[in-house]
């Protein structure tokens, strides 16, 4: 029996190379991404076996993908919280999301994704026509975007989802949202705790190219027919050419954060104890950003948008990175999960259980509808997990910071495109 996955980070995508990279800096990002997935599993395990002792709340995956994120947040080394990038007018503004859904399951009558209930389709002046329709269990998500001096976003997106009737708060009023929780929910920092020198040059450089581009454009020697905006330089933190030292390297190269879980209840002595929705199996994923170096108009990418950077159901969970005008426009993580439920035919009795489907999903969005005419290609990538503990990792660029852990705790991270994906064992 093949080993499931039950959690998988990524801190990432873009011009990664070998060459870009020495061995020591190399360990460091991998040693990151190690820690975030051992912070993840620890509380998958410790509130799996909880849950077998006494009947926890049903936000186990939440709780993994949160805290898996938040440390990422915490690292200076990634584009989210403390590492976040400058806009073009020396601000911090971040996005984050999550997402968490109970998964299908076979119930005790053989109805395949959820319980089926009798309920009244129509009602008229003579009859009540009766109909029955499958219930599958109903998502929740939360997200925030453009918040400043939020120490982690996605406890605030979090918050959003549990504590609100909305699903996503923007600007100050998420900001006063904020204010208004517990310390202990969501925590804000002064503008020196994200100020970096490092991310500061960045933005002082990506400046320097647009003036340089705006200089052209007077002479003559640039597309003079550009208006502003279209003229306007914006760098992905992970889009140019990489430098020579760590921090040259990070800074360049870095873009999202993200998180995908999967919650396995310890099993039952009584199969039916299963039917408590508090210890249903669930899947989870989170997505979190500092945005564009120098992004202007209070622009947002895809990381908060439910459905293009982040995305979970009953089936599977997503979280994407890259550059987000395309995966909004494609409604990326969407895409993937609905493929993977009606055109791969996954969750039906007919449907593959070995991951080929997801993996196939994956790459038509990927390498399919995101690469588009090849002309304005969405570059990035993509980490997704399904309900059986399937996993797959793929990204249209050189590289991607990522990595998955097993339900036994073995671990493996990748970087380079080049290396053999999570089929490997």
């Amino acid at each position: 029996m093949t080993k499931r996955v039950v959690l998988a980070v990524h801190g990432g995508a873009g011009v990664i190379n070998r060459s870009q990279l020495t061995s020591e800096t190399e360990e460091i990002f991998r040693a990151a991404l190690r820690s975030a997935l051992s912070i993840g599993y620890e509380i998958l395990m410790e509130k799996s076996y909880k849950n077998h002792q006494c009947n926890l709340s049903a936000s186990i995956a939440a709780d993994a993908v949160e805290a898996a994120v938040r440390y990422l947040e915490d690292c200076p080394l990634f584009n989210a919280g403390a590492g976040s990038v400058f806009g073009n007018d020396g601000r911090i503004r971040m996005d984050a999301s999550i997402m968490i859904c109970s998964t299908a399951f076979n119930t005790a009558d053989g109805n395949v994704g959820g319980i089926e209930r009798d309920i009244a389709a129509i009602e008229t002046d003579k009859t009540i026509q009766m109909s029955r329709y499958p219930q599958t269990p109903q998502p929740q998500a939360g997200s925030v975007a453009g918040v400043e001096n939020v120490k982690n976003p996605i406890s605030l997106a979090r918050a959003v989802m549990e504590r609100t009737k909305h699903v996503m708060l923007i600007g100050k009023g998420a900001e006063e949202f904020a204010q208004s929780l517990p310390k202990e929910v969501v925590e804000t920092r002064r503008d020196d705790y994200f100020w970096t020198e490092r991310r500061w040059t960045q933005l002082i450089e990506v400046r320097k190219r647009e003036e340089q581009l705006q200089r052209q454009q007077q002479e003559g020697t640039g597309m003079a027919n550009f208006t502003p905006m279209q003229n306007m330089e914006v760098q992905l933190d992970h889009a140019s050419e990489a430098g020579q030292d760590i921090m040259d390297h990070d800074e360049q190269k870095f873009g999202t954060v993200g998180c995908v879980a999967l919650y396995i209840p310890v099993e039952k002595e009584r199969e039916t104890e299963f039917d408590n929705p508090l210890i249903r199996p669930q899947l989870a994923s989170a997505t979190s950003t500092g945005g564009m170096t120098n992004q202007r108009f209070n622009r947002v990418g895809d990381t908060p948008i439910i459905g293009a950077g982040t995305y979970a159901n009953h089936l599977c969970a997503i979280s994407c990175t890259g550059h987000g005008e395309h995966f909004i426009r494609n409604v990326a993580a969407h895409d993937i999960a609905k493929r993977l439920e009606y055109k791969h035919g996954y969750g039906s009795e007919e449907g593959k259980k070995d991951g080929s489907a997801l993996q196939k999903a994956v790459e038509e969005v990927i390498f399919g509808t995101l690469i588009g005419n090849g002309i304005d290609k969405g570059s990035g990538g993509v980490i997704a997990i399904d309900r059986d503990g399937n996993f797959t990792a793929e990204m249209n660029c050189p590289g991607m910071y990522h990595g998955w852990i097993y339900e036994d705790g073995e671990m493996k991270t990748r970087i380079f495109q080049d290396e053999r994906s999570h089929k490997e064992p």
